[in-house]
């Protein structure tokens, strides 16, 4: 496991990497030949050299810098035309440039099912699995069609999720691999059967596909003989909403009955199965199950305990002991399938796994808003806004202060169950907060927290939690064969019992983009709370808050808001706001064929930016007057765009409408963008008086000051394995001399993206393994490594130490700490020293103990003296 701290200007992230595998991650200019591989070199000297310029503007003549740069851009056409001309020409099965394999072009994968089912190694490189992306559609036409050769194996596409088709990236595989596994993969279905059976439409297929990539756990006591597959719960609900024509652009509000799919991605599994809601993988199955006791509800409700599956076979749940219900919804491929025993056959035949991708957490962590969420309120006063604000502005000028909120804003809290090597010594020995490496650490993250508090992102009482339908309502549709059930929620309820005290929540999704604040009547009682077993947020089967939030049940997750002050912003600017709604198209099936891939593919790659539409509408929200009719078009538009790589069809804007438009978005980005997006002050409005921009003066950025009283005294050598160990670095100058020469290039690792704190991360691993060459005995390593930053260098900065070794750091600090001798048990609440944990409830020195009991009795003592007085 590696773990280290990025510092990526002013943000701070940690990265875990246990059981990791490493995959290559190229573009399309990976498998160009020589020729084309001349021209993109010339190409990037062109970009790099015209971006030099830009970046110079100021010290160089305008005139000549226009000139300059009319001359690049002169350069860079010919040799782009030069390069599609080659790269038309060039029609042969292309090859992975070996020298493409990089460090820097690794990405890490977590453990799917694809990765199981093909026995890629933990903590490996794997090169049976290497994601492409797109730069060029000429050259992705030729990898889908033909493959591409990479030491002497052949590579053919595999997939590509709705994620990857976002960032234009599509994975490929051994085709000996695919080969072998396929029907595990795909549970016995085949391409031929698919378009013997009319085809598919081709990115669901793919997306449906890559459901065996996403990162997962074996779910291993599950029993394909104890599910079944039934229909989705559809009823229509009666809904004022505005319609917006996709064809006029007109708006109309009107009451309309609209039907909505309540277990849309939803099933249900027995509470003693599983007690927490689960995201779940199946081959061409996936969605939410949430823990219903669906038993009980028919031994209670119900004589009925059949029911029929959606290929019409009856069960009978308890005597077929069925344990988990999945719904049509969640089987994307069912109607290329005979049976659910044909499936359940298959399943067995070719040894599919299920999996578990992601369960509700067991402590829940406070969520904070966000930009979106909080410029549609724009009637905040400043009392309001200061509120909101509190706790962020509290946590700000605590850092440095408390050793609480110092350990909190680290990552040390119990809503982390998942804490890196420098978080686990943290909690292990608090006293590392006094190394200097810790405070340069926490002077990055109050950046960071500053940061981001101007763009919007601030603290709340709220938590992001799995959105859940009326699962009793489902079983009165289920088992009562009643087509308009009641539930146990009336339209304008939730349930939501990790907020048991609050009557009144703020339900909300990302994205937040039209006036989305669902306030609600939070109703938990004794009855309801049998049946709704888990820490979700139940909603009603009679209320249109599906459409007005935009989400579906299959692990969409809300973040439930019970914050007072923005409840009643939100009432007050939620009035006269009703859900969208439009006549969205339907996906078209093809002939699943190399070239009909290519063509949904290269049509998701160009025509789906969803980024822009989002970001327009900020700027509206952000405008000095907001209107709420552009803003309803755009987010029309917005809801196509998503759905064009399956629908291929976008609507075209009427030229009054266009027009409309243009005068709205046609303004720079908001100011805070300078925060959220680091865009940079020339390329954003003037800062003005809408809500989030005014978090800009409210936020303080106080200098940071390590005045805490209680961190203790911090000794280097608790991180030793033997703390009475004398180390003569002296000795060890080679050892010492490499690895500075690797720590100034871990420097210079790419900082690009997302994915080089991943190849950064592997980089630490070979950091570790050239040091251990050194001497094979990892602790003295460690311990001189210790020795010579803490006590001879004095380093500030040891992320490359605590990169490549924090595992073994910390098993010296559990080694020292939990030894009385060496420190003791707890630390003093006050002093901060160590001293031995007679019980449970000790917080205290004995020193610090004593003066407590005074203070308490100084107290007492004033109490009992005013009451005396008011009873005079």
């Amino acid at each position: 496991m590696i773990i280290y701290w990025h510092l990526k200007g002013k943000e701070v992230k940690t990265i875990s990497l246990d059981k990791q595998i490493y995959l290559y991650s190229v573009d399309t200019s990976a498998f160009y030949d020589e020729f084309e591989y001349k021209i993109h070199k010339k190409l990037n000297k062109y970009y790099i050299l015209k971006k030099c310029v830009k970046n110079t503007h100021n010290t160089v003549k305008k005139d000549q810098a226009k000139r300059i740069l009319s001359k690049i851009g002169i350069r860079i056409k010919k040799y782009k035309l030069l390069l599609e001309e080659k790269l038309n020409e060039n029609t042969n099965a292309r090859k992975l440039r070996e020298d493409q394999l990089i460090a820097s072009k690794l990405v890490t994968a977590f453990e799917s099912t694809l990765t199981r089912t093909i026995n890629a190694k933990i903590n490996c490189i794997c090169d049976d699995l290497i994601i492409v992306r797109t730069y060029y559609l000429k050259v992705l036409e030729n990898l889908i069609t033909q493959g591409f050769i990479f030491k002497n194996e052949k590579y053919v596409y595999l997939t590509a999720s709705a994620g990857q088709i976002r960032t234009k990236k599509t994975v490929f595989i051994k085709e000996s691999l695919i080969q072998k596994h396929r029907d595990t993969l795909t549970c016995g279905l085949t391409v031929e059967k698919i378009n013997g059976l009319g085809g598919v439409n081709i990115n669901k297929y793919l997306a449906y596909l890559a459901l065996c990539f996403s990162a997962s756990d074996p779910w291993k006591d599950f029993n394909i003989d104890k599910s079944i597959v039934v229909d989705d719960m559809e009823t229509t609900v009666r809904s004022l909403v505005d319609f917006v024509d996709d064809k006029t652009y007109q708006i109309t509000r009107q009451e309309m009955d609209i039907p909505i799919n309540h277990t849309d991605g939803c099933g249900m599994v027995l509470p003693r199965k599983n007690k927490k809601s689960m995201m779940v993988r199946l081959p061409w199955i996936k969605g939410l199950l949430v823990p219903f006791p669906f038993d009980k509800f028919i031994r209670e409700k119900s004589k009925n305990s059949k029911v029929k599956d959606i290929y019409g076979k009856e069960y009978d749940i308890l005597k077929d002991r069925i344990e988990v219900i999945f719904t049509k919804s969640q089987f994307k491929m069912w109607k290329y399938y005979s049976s659910w025993d044909e499936y359940k056959a298959f399943y067995k035949l070719h040894n599919c796994h299920a999996s578990k991708c992601s369960e509700e957490d067991a402590v829940f962590r406070k969520a904070k808003l966000n930009y979106q969420m909080l410029q549609t309120l724009t009637d905040f006063s400043h009392d309001e806004l200061m509120s909101v604000s509190a706790k962020t502005i509290e946590k700000i000028t605590n850092i440095g202060r408390d050793r609480d909120t110092m350990l909190s804003i680290l990552g040390v809290k119990e809503s982390n169950k998942n804490k890196d090597y420098f978080q686990q010594a943290l909690e292990l020995y608090p006293e590392l907060l006094n190394d200097t490496y810790s405070r340069e650490v926490l002077k990055q993250v109050k950046k960071s927290i500053v940061k981001e508090a101007k763009s919007g992102k601030i603290d709340v009482e709220g938590y992001y939690t799995f959105i859940s339908p009326d699962l009793y309502a489902f079983c009165e549709y289920l088992f009562l064969n009643d087509l308009t059930p009641a539930g146990l929620l009336d339209n304008g309820q939730v349930y939501c019992s990790l907020f048991k005290e609050y009557s009144t929540l703020d339900c909300l999704r990302s994205p937040h983009l039209y006036r989305e604040h669902a306030v609600r009547q939070n109703i938990v009682d004794k009855e309801k709370s049998r049946w709704f077993v888990t820490k979700g947020l139940y909603t009603s089967c009679h209320d249109p808050i599906s459409k007005l939030l935009q989400f579906d049940v299959d692990g969409d997750k809300s973040l439930v808001c019970a914050d007072s002050v923005i409840i009643d912003v939100a009432e007050r600017n939620m009035k006269d706001i009703v859900p969208l709604y439009y006549n969205m198209s339907k996906a078209e099936a093809q002939m699943i064929s190399d070239a009909e891939v290519y063509k949904g593919l290269s049509a998701a790659y160009t025509g789906g930016n969803i980024g822009l539409y989002s970001n327009n509408i900020t700027k509206i929200w952000n405008s000095e007057n907001p209107n709420l009719d552009v803003i309803k078009l755009l987010c029309c538009e917005n809801n196509f765009v998503i759905d064009y790589a399956k629908t291929l069809y976008k609507p075209t804007r009427p030229d009054s409408k266009a027009k409309l438009i243009k005068g709205y978005t046609k303004a720079k980005n908001p100011n805070f963008f300078i925060y959220a997006k680091d865009k940079s002050k020339d390329s954003v409005e003037n800062t003005n008086t809408s809500v989030v921009n005014r978090l800009q003066k409210l936020i303080p950025n106080p200098r940071l000051n390590f005045r805490a009283a209680n961190l203790g005294q911090f000794t280097y050598k608790m991180l030793l394995s033997d703390t009475n160990k004398y180390i003569d670095i002296s000795k060890e100058s080679n050892l010492i001399e490499k690895f500075n020469k690797l720590d100034l290039k871990r420097r210079f690792f790419s900082l690009v993206d997302e994915e080089d704190l991943y190849s950064s991360s592997f980089r630490y691993k070979e950091i570790r393994d050239i040091l251990v060459d050194f001497n094979s005995n990892i602790n003295y390593v460690v311990d001189v490594l210790i020795e010579y930053l803490y006590m001879y260098k004095k380093s500030s900065f040891k992320t490359t130490l605590w990169s490549s070794f924090g595992d073994v750091i910390v098993e010296n600090i559990k080694r020292n700490v939990t030894n009385p001798l060496k420190g003791g048990y707890i630390q003093c609440n006050v002093c901060g020293d160590r001293t031995l944990e007679t019980s449970n409830r000790k917080k205290y020195c004995d020193r610090c103990w004593k003066e407590e009991q005074k203070r308490i009795k100084r107290e007492s003592w004033h109490k009992h003296k005013s009451k005396y007085r008011k009873t005079c």
